[in-house]
């Protein structure tokens, strides 16, 4: 597929590629993964049977601008990439499919009300336990391990064979970067959703992340109040609500068309 690229109000270039006909979805990936993901797990062949689909790489991730200034992934900044890439494709209104980051992306696009017909969200949770508690406890680990790696000390820490080769191939001073600009977000309440314009539907696994899993069973009525639609998926793990598509696609295909 041709990388195509958008302009953002910043002046940052946003890569995106497009498949398909009919009405437009937007595809937006986790944290530390690329619009290519999609393709590899089989989802543009799912989806452009149905849409024209417009997967993004996010500031910061695959042939997208980046930067090691926080400030870059402003939550404004992020809104404003994903208008640039629906105005460069011609459309005014679309459809949105999040995992994860791309799910908490999706929250804040509800919150500012944009032009999102239906949305449907795997992997994420409302409210600021995220940006408050998780994601400062994840910067601290990050910047312990990229002090480690920079002295060469990375045999020291308690980390597995496959996280000390993560370790060594990714740029950490990127990653941790990325979470300083996200941790100054303001978490998405449900109370925050009641006048949304968009039809949300969201999934998660039993084996998510505890902390995602635990808010949305402990907020299911007041998410089924509110018109949302959800759907826990038993022994589903947070990666695999992207990866294993022939569980989830079904669900997800009947929330989007």
């Amino acid at each position: 597929m041709e990388t195509k690229y958008a302009v953002s109000k910043d002046g940052a270039k946003i890569a995106y590629n497009v498949a398909g006909e009919g009405y437009p979805l937007m595809l937006v990936h986790g944290i530390e993964s690329f619009k290519e993901k999609w393709i590899e797990r089989g989802w543009i062949d799912a989806l452009k049977k149905h849409f024209t689909v417009m997967s993004i790489d996010l500031r910061g991730h695959g042939q997208s601008d980046k930067s090691y200034d926080p400030e870059f992934y402003s939550i404004d900044n992020i809104v404003n990439d994903i208008d640039a890439v629906a105005n460069a494709c011609g459309f005014e209104e679309y459809n949105y499919f999040g995992h994860s980051y791309g799910a908490n992306i999706g929250f804040q696009l509800c919150k500012y009300n944009k032009n999102i017909k239906k949305m449907v969200c795997s992997g994420n949770a409302f409210g600021d336990e995220f940006f408050k508690e998780i994601l400062p406890a994840w910067i601290k680990r990050y910047e312990n391990i990229d002090l480690n790696k920079k002295n060469n000390t990375l045999d020291k820490l308690n980390l597995s064979k496959e996280d000390v080769e993560w370790a060594k191939n990714i740029d950490l001073e990127l990653f941790i970067a990325q979470f300083n600009g996200i941790k100054k977000w303001r978490g998405t309440e449900i109370s925050d959703l009641s006048h949304m314009k968009t039809e949300l539907a969201i999934f998660s696994g039993t084996k998510d992340h505890p902390f995602v899993i635990n808010n949305l069973e402990d907020n299911r009525d007041e998410i089924e109040k509110n018109g949302i639609k959800l759907k826990i998926y038993d022994g589903l793990t947070h990666m695999d609500l992207v990866d294993k598509i022939n569980v989830v696609s079904p669900w997800v295909l009947e929330n989007l068309l």
